[in-house]
């Protein structure tokens, strides 16, 4: 199975650098972010995508739509490939990374997940994912969801899983 993630386009709590963790708050591509799914629909515009999965939090559907209007592919929501709960919804992602700092592998923020909540969340569904038979399928998801993936698919530690740089609408590839 030839599986492809793809970081969603720029929001715009990206532009205010917050903190989002909640389907329910408007959180939406800018016009930068649309231009960036526009190129991954380019870029894949030849490949047979199977399945399309999604996170809960509208950025990935908006961006999966955009790239999915020449493969008309079923998109399906789940909560797995969410972002981190970070307990910091709607504020800054420095003060998050500040109240984390001492041990980012394991605190876990009042209201949110720490790390390896998150690391087992996204190895239960890739361990999934696994599982469908599917040819190829496109995982629209977050930064440290990607990052967690390609720590599991090249076998990283946690400690150089931070070292991946994932921007928006960037496109990696794995095969399983």
């Amino acid at each position: 199975m030839r599986i492809y993630f793809v970081r969603h386009g720029q929001s715009n709590y990206n532009v205010g650098n917050l903190c989002n963790d909640d389907p329910k708050k408007k959180v939406f591509l800018t016009e930068l972010g649309k231009k960036q799914a526009e190129k991954v629909r380019a870029n894949l515009k030849n490949e047979q995508i199977n399945g399309i999965f999604v996170s809960q939090l509208p950025r990935t559907m908006e961006t999966a739509k955009i790239i999915n209007s020449d493969h008309h592919a079923p998109i399906m929501v789940d909560s797995r490939i969410n972002d981190r709960k970070t307990g910091f919804e709607g504020k800054s992602y420095f003060d998050y990374i500040k109240a984390i700092e001492k041990d980012r592998f394991n605190i876990k923020p009042k209201g949110g997940e720490s790390f390896q909540e998150e690391k087992k969340r996204v190895y239960l569904f890739i361990e999934d994912l696994k599982k469908l038979r599917y040819r190829t399928v496109l995982v629209v998801c977050h930064e440290e969801t990607i990052k967690i993936a390609h720590a599991y698919f090249n076998h990283l530690s946690d400690e150089e899983m931070p070292n991946i740089k994932v921007d928006n609408g960037q496109l990696i590839e794995f095969e399983m």
